[in-house]
């Protein structure tokens, strides 16, 4: 008894022991970019031909990716096999984290309670909030009253008149440092930016010189209720070293570009670089090859 009693005080002392030791360990936000391969039922069959046909013939580049899968137009997240696709695209030599596009909270509820990691970017995330919000229901009531009064009539044009967005055109190299900012309009650059410049602009980005380091952001959203404009291009005419480079929210670091071949591969070409985006991912392209369409 007396024995027993004793390892009983022994695991008592050691456990106070250890929790006055401080942690050492710490939570931070990352800046972290994801692939994301949008499916429309989230079959298997569906993701292996979507596998089969884009990672598969992709000669590596994204061998031992981590992804994600773009479920918002999947209807029944309940018929989803996620630890199924999980082992899937391991087959393929991709980590399937979770998923992404959940903009309803009965669905995000859904999903957690099946223990499926929900893993929202910046858009997805705001427009869930959105949802959250409490809606304000305005009801108009038709009053007639007893005179006549003279309506105004529609007069219809045969096309629509669309007003071009404006172009802030700089003149110079941008220092380093400096932000310059394109409120409804797009920014054409005719020098080089210095390290961390910021070139922020509502529709499109053209530099006529070299990025280094600096940080370009297209087709920014005006306020938390802006998605941001998606067609949005960055073209970038000499050599591309960025810090950031982001459109309508939608980002990728220094980092992933370092570690991108097919991004390597077109900086080899040497005949400028357009970015544009799909979905939430940035894509890559030649100038001449972007030119031809």
């Amino acid at each position: 008894m007396d024995s027993a009693l004793s390892a009983q005080q022994e695991q008592v002392e050691h456990s106070e022991r250890l929790n006055k030791v401080a942690p050492t360990g710490d939570i931070s936000h990352t800046g972290f970019s994801l692939a994301a391969i949008k499916i429309q039922s989230g079959s298997q069959d569906e993701l292996e031909r979507i596998l089969s046909s884009k990672i598969d013939r992709a000669h590596g580049a994204y061998r031992n990716a981590p992804v994600v899968l773009n479920v918002e137009d999947v209807d029944k997240l309940n018929d989803l096999d996620f630890f199924a696709l999980q082992e899937l695209c391991r087959r393929h030599d991709l980590f399937l984290l979770g998923v992404t596009g959940v903009v309803n909270e009965d669905r995000a509820e859904a999903l957690i309670r099946r223990r499926i990691p929900v893993v929202n970017s910046k858009r997805y995330e705001r427009i869930r909030e959105e949802n959250l919000k409490p809606k304000i229901i305005t009801q108009f009531l038709e009053v007639k009253v007893p005179v006549q009064v003279p309506v105004p009539y529609e007069v219809k044009v045969p096309y629509e008149v669309k007003v071009p967005a404006p172009v802030k055109i700089v003149r110079r190299n941008v220092r380093s440092g400096e932000t310059i900012n394109g409120q409804n309009s797009s920014i054409a650059i005719y020098g080089s930016l210095g390290a961390h410049a910021r070139i922020i602009a509502s529709h499109h980005i053209f530099v006529f010189g070299n990025v280094n380091n600096a940080d370009l952001f297209a087709g920014a959203p005006k306020d938390n209720n802006d998605p941001g404009l998606t067609d949005a291009i960055i073209h970038v005419q000499g050599n591309l070293e960025p810090g950031v480079l982001a459109i309508a929210g939608n980002y990728r670091t220094a980092e992933d570009f370092y570690n991108d071949p097919q991004l390597q591969q077109i900086k080899a070409q040497h005949s400028g670089i357009v970015v544009t985006l799909e979905d939430t991912n940035l894509r890559y392209f030649s100038a001449a090859d972007y030119a031809l369409g």
